[in-house]
């Protein structure tokens, strides 16, 4: 009973923490990272031994960023067939809820697959982030799975109409396949 109890709270701890990093639009690498030094960039470089300059109290001018990309909430259904590395493609129908806690259900079929491994069946909450290694006003659907056999997924939204499947770490897959799922 104590290994069931600990493995539910291993698996909710583990849960909060993906869903934490997804809502912060970094890769799991860099948010755990971040977290690992408190916070605190570590990028800062020291200055050089006998060209220390006194500090001047500068009033800190805020940073405009650029406005994100006017796009519709991607609720509603997508559908596509994605590829695939060990199959003929991947039949992908993606539902995303408006409700207030952004539930989505994902039906995957494995084209060419045995039928018992074919067909595999999600669900879970998405959110919104901005930006990504290649373009940091770029606006990424971040799936993150509660029920189902699947990883966090991530796709870019290309349009109101049309998403884009990115890889783990929310880089864009270079390929000539089909990544793009489209609403109905």
């Amino acid at each position: 009973m104590k290994a069931i109890i600990a493995l539910f709270v291993l698996f909710s701890l583990t849960l909060g923490l993906q869903q934490v990093q997804a809502q912060s639009g970094k890769s799991y690498k860099e948010w755990l990272e971040e977290n690992r030094a408190g916070g605190k960039k570590t990028t800062a470089k020291a200055p050089a031994k006998g060209k220390a300059k006194p500090a001047k109290a500068e009033a800190k001018q805020p940073i405009e960023e650029a406005p994100a990309p006017a796009l519709a909430s991607p609720n509603g259904t997508f559908r596509g067939t994605l590829a695939c590395k060990d199959c003929q493609g991947i039949k992908t129908e993606l539902t995303l809820n408006g409700d207030s806690k952004g539930s989505f259900t994902m039906k995957q079929v494995y084209m060419g697959k045995p039928a018992e491994k074919s067909v595999v069946n999600s669900s879970g909450k998405w959110f919104l982030a901005k930006g990504n290694k290649q373009n940091p006003d770029a606006v990424v659907l971040q799936l993150i799975p509660t029920a189902g056999d699947i990883d966090p997924m991530y796709f870019l939204q290309v349009s109101d109409t049309e998403v884009k499947l990115l890889t783990k770490t929310q880089d864009e897959i270079e390929s000539s396949k089909n990544h793009s799922l489209k609403k109905l």
